[in-house]
């Protein structure tokens, strides 16, 4: 009996310390997801209680939204700005390091301080550098941009603000990758007469591929989820040039109280983002190399 239990209790140890995440798991994020999951089919009051189901009126009734439209088409717009020119500038910089060379370990400490700034002080940063009136931007550069009054201009305060947070961890990242491409081969290509370009574009690039794609399939998921700058620097402004997906599920679900428009926004945004990650798994299989 007593061999029994002890067996019993031995192999109920795992579950037992599985246990905690679970719960917590349940109801930080499995829980809050069907419930968005059902608000965007339901009739929700002010209180958040679901009061009839109405089926996909509630995306039908976003799809021809015209300012969930524009949302939709500034999270592209930041998207496609966002992710190219932060893998090009990290990349760029993970270059200009990844040769052990005399200071190379301050200069990697630089181009990694991003990751130690909090977002939100770091937006206040940006919004005090891009002040049209007093900003260091428009003085060193002797610009006149009205770069929170412009709608074609906006949007670039956000994206300058997004390459700069992200910088530290996708650099990191670049330069693990390149300095684990092996010496050997590099030196194979030297013998053979392969430039610094050829090197690069035939060997380097397709070896850290499996790097790259983590980092756009990361920063495809963040560009989708962008709310916290919008929120800090713009506040979706001028004219909603900068007003995002995120931000107006923020508006509409926690400051207007409208939880079934708010959740089915949310909704949308799991979709595209989901989406969006796999087709860029399906481009893995054409042009990122493991070997």
């Amino acid at each position: 009996m007593n061999l029994q239990r002890s067996s019993l209790v031995r192999n109920s140890k795992p579950y037992l310390f599985m246990a905690p995440a679970l719960v917590l798991a349940y109801l930080f994020s499995y829980r809050p997801f069907f419930k968005t999951v059902a608000n965007s089919f339901s009739l929700v009051n002010f209180s958040g209680k679901i009061i009839e189901f109405v089926g996909l009126e509630n995306y039908k009734n976003l799809l021809v939204d015209q300012n969930f439209q524009i949302s939709l088409l500034n999270t592209f717009r930041f998207a496609l700005l966002f992710i190219p020119i932060n893998l090009l500038v990290c990349l760029l910089a993970a270059l200009l390091v990844y040769r052990k060379r005399r200071f190379a370990a301050w200069n990697e400490t630089l181009f990694m301080l991003p990751m130690v700034v909090a977002m939100s002080s770091a937006a206040l940063v940006f919004r005090a550098l891009f002040n049209p009136n007093i900003g260091v931007i428009n003085y060193v550069f002797n610009l006149t941009i009205q770069w929170f009054n412009d709608p074609a201009w906006a949007m670039f305060t956000l994206v300058a603000l997004g390459v700069w947070m992200a910088m530290g961890l996708d650099f990191l990242l670049l330069l693990g990758a390149l300095r684990s491409v092996p010496t050997t081969i590099i030196e194979a290509a030297e013998i053979e007469g392969a430039g610094p370009v050829a090197k690069f574009f035939r060997i380097q690039l397709p070896m850290i591929s499996p790097t790259i794609l983590f980092i756009i399939s990361t920063r495809l998921r963040d560009s989708m989820l962008l709310s916290g700058p919008v929120l800090v620097m713009t506040g979706g402004g001028p004219l909603r040039s900068t007003q995002t997906l995120v931000y107006q599920m923020y508006i509409e679900g926690f400051s207007g109280g409208n939880y079934s428009k708010g959740s089915t926004i949310s909704v949308v945004v799991f979709l595209l983002t989901f989406l969006l990650i796999l087709l860029a798994f399906r481009f893995e299989r054409r042009r990122v190399f493991y070997q």
